[in-house]
């Protein structure tokens, strides 16, 4: 039996909802069979791509993909989507008009302030986490930190309640960053770990296999200990394991496994998502969304800026904003923007008072998140902040809204409940959330 990927979880639970064959599914396959695989423009592989574009019922047009920019260190809002140009001891940068009258973006953001007709930024959302690890699980899942559960991510969410067993690929993708603890929704659905987009991904090409009769003799010792085990009270984590060996099988056998190939990608798109690990996992992240995975998560690390901020959010910015205004681009032209919501975000933003290293510190009571796609209402900001960027002025949004607004456009039931291992009752999302109704297309 092949040895599952590195990272690929060994425990399973049952999507919600989950459907045994899907039009996606089928199609997928077809691509697959045709030996296309995503890898060149077949017939079924047309088919495929339409079939995502289309997938969900006739004029429901909510996301059914999320790509999750994770902008990990907490990103100066200042720098980036909410400007004080008007305050140079605030922020020395320019400001420049977006396509949005009235509305403008950092100077560190050339390609994306000519698209801020695709997007919807949040100016004012707020946190009471100030701290890294705390912040980083409540932008992840929503939820306030508390020692009693590990709440599941974003992602996590999306793959559970949405993924189709029977389809070969990851429901939930991780491109770079540091794998998060399992929740109780299960290691099936935390995300599938992938260090860098392009670079070979351990345990994914089929294993040489040995001499026919070592191999009886191992899979009869591995059925023998989880027979004993299964005899023990462990049947359902024998039955769980069985299940995920099933997929880690699949994943290493299927023909989707070129998806992660990103050297069937034009030469002059690969430039313009940006020749960096951020640039070519955006541009893996299109390719797994079009294939069918329900969700990607690609990690930007660095934007900790307590000392050099402006030189290092520049060369952050750098890969952030030709990667993000690419992938909007690449989506849109694939008739896949509409079903698949984008999010970037981080933990908190960065203080207005620059500090004598020329840095910035953690600041949590107001920052910015912005959305492309998946039925967000393009051309919108929500909520303004004070001259400073030091707190918010008006519509104020709490963590907990974004999240009930996420679930609202990832078509997700957010009073769905479920029961953490200490008995403790949850919804699938905090029920004190609001809708964000601005954000929302009509």
């Amino acid at each position: 039996m092949p040895r599952p990927p590195a990272f690929f979880p060994l425990a399973t639970a049952l999507p919600h909802g989950a459907r045994a064959f899907t039009r996606r599914t089928l199609l997928a396959r077809l691509a697959a069979a045709g030996g296309a695989a995503l890898a060149g423009p077949s017939l079924a592989t047309l088919l495929a791509r339409t079939a995502l574009a289309q997938d969900g019922t006739p004029g429901d047009r909510k996301a059914r993909r999320l790509i999750l920019l994770w902008l990990d260190g907490g990103p100066s809002h200042l720098d980036t989507f909410d400007p004080k140009p008007q305050t140079p001891a605030v922020s020395p940068l320019r400001a420049l008009p977006t396509d949005v009258a009235g509305w403008s973006f950092s100077e560190y953001l050339p390609q994306l302030h000519q698209r801020a007709g695709a997007l919807a930024v949040v100016r004012t959302v707020q946190s009471r986490e100030g701290t890294h690890g705390r912040a980083r699980d409540l932008l992840h899942a929503g939820y306030a930190p508390n020692p009693g559960a590990v709440f599941p991510s974003l992602g996590t969410l999306v793959a559970h309640e949405s993924a189709d067993p029977t389809f070969d690929l990851p429901a939930f993708l991780q491109i770079g960053g540091i794998p998060g603890r399992t929740s109780y929704l299960g290691v099936a659905a935390e995300p599938f770990c992938i260090a860098e987009a392009g670079a070979p991904i351990e345990s994914l090409p089929p294993p040489e296999r040995g001499d026919a009769a070592s191999e009886r003799r191992r899979e009869a010792m591995r059925a023998a200990i989880d027979a004993h085990f299964a005899r023990r009270g462990g049947g359902a984590a024998v039955a769980a394991n069985d299940q995920q060996r099933e997929r880690a099988h699949r994943l290493v056998q299927t023909p989707l496994r070129r998806v992660f190939d990103l050297d069937t990608e034009p030469e002059a798109l690969r430039d313009r998502y940006g020749r960096n690990p951020f640039g070519q996992g955006c541009l893996l992240a299109r390719r797994l969304v079009e294939s069918g995975v329900n969700a990607v998560e690609v990690a930007l690390p660095g934007w900790d800026t307590h000392s050099d901020n402006f030189n290092r959010t520049k060369a952050l910015c750098d890969q952030l904003d030709p990667a993000f205004a690419t992938l909007i681009d690449d989506l849109r032209d694939r008739s896949l923007l509409e079903s698949t919501l984008v999010v970037a975000l981080g933990e908190f933003g960065r203080s207005p008072l620059i500090t004598p290293d020329a840095g910035r510190s953690h600041w949590s009571k107001c920052f910015s998140v912005a959305l492309a796609g998946g039925g967000s209402r393009a051309g919108t900001v929500v909520g303004t902040t004070d001259a400073r960027g030091e707190s918010v002025a008006e519509r104020p949004v709490a963590v907990a809204d974004l999240f009930a607004t996420f679930a609202r456009l990832l078509n997700l039931d957010r009073d769905r409940a479920f029961e953490t291992p200490s008995g403790r009752p949850v919804t699938l999302v905090d029920p004190d959330g609001r809708v964000v109704e601005e954000l929302l297309a009509s």
